[in-house]
């Protein structure tokens, strides 16, 4: 396999989970209730959570879009965390900052689990992730949210560390699963320009590829 073909530069897949909002608060009247007496079911589209002054503190509803939500919020009505099921069975936990804003977030899409970490502009800066397949990544942003550099270890083993500008992965290192290294130099089309690498028979090989991605030069 040849150095081009091993490294390429492969963003991570960020997944939105939920948002929820304050509610209008409904102060619902307090009483006893003989536990011999209670319910064993109750059915209803939203149960809401109220503190001694009247203020939302908890919602339990379904939204719009199909997700089964558990909101909770701070003494003044802010979304701080939320637990919730989409209606295609996508279960995401959120934490939210003072304003409101995500902050961190776990959940599993597509059968992917990931953990993704944003800045106080609700930017993602970070995100874990592990594939069914067992690959498992780690990605970091820019404050635009840009994937700037990326840690994948394939299932197999194989590591790959790529770095990027704000448009294209510039540059990739990778190490093969019989151990061989590699490095590649990428232009700003993200088109392979430049490879060093160890082949099979450990002799090490520099490659100039031209502006197309064709080899051009190689030493030796």
């Amino acid at each position: 396999m040849t150095i081009k073909e091993r490294i390429g530069f492969v963003t991570l897949t960020l997944a939105a989970a939920f948002i929820g909002g304050a509610v209008s608060g409904h102060i619902f009247a307090a009483r006893t209730v003989d536990a011999a007496n209670a319910p064993r079911m109750i059915t209803a589209q939203k149960f809401m959570l109220v503190d001694s002054r009247g203020k939302t503190r908890g919602e339990f509803n379904v939204t719009h879009n199909g997700v089964a939500q558990i909101a909770v919020f701070d003494g003044t009505g802010t979304l701080r965390a939320g637990l919730g099921v989409g209606a295609d069975g996508a279960p995401a936990l959120g934490i939210y900052g003072h304003d409101g804003k995500p902050r961190a977030e776990v959940g599993l899409t597509n059968s992917v689990a990931r953990v993704v970490l944003f800045d106080a502009n609700a930017q993602p800066q970070a995100t874990i992730g592990v594939a069914p397949d067992g690959q498992s990544g780690l990605g970091l942003m820019d404050s635009k949210g840009n994937p700037r550099a990326s840690i994948i270890v394939q299932p197999d083993g194989t590591p790959t560390l790529r770095l990027a500008d704000d448009q294209h992965g510039r540059i990739g290192m990778d190490l093969t699963p019989d151990g061989r290294p590699g490095l590649a130099l990428l232009g700003s089309d993200g088109k392979t320009r430049a490879s060093l690498t160890v082949n099979t028979d450990g002799v090490g090989a520099l490659t100039l590829f031209d502006a197309n991605g064709n080899a051009i030069n190689s030493v030796p």
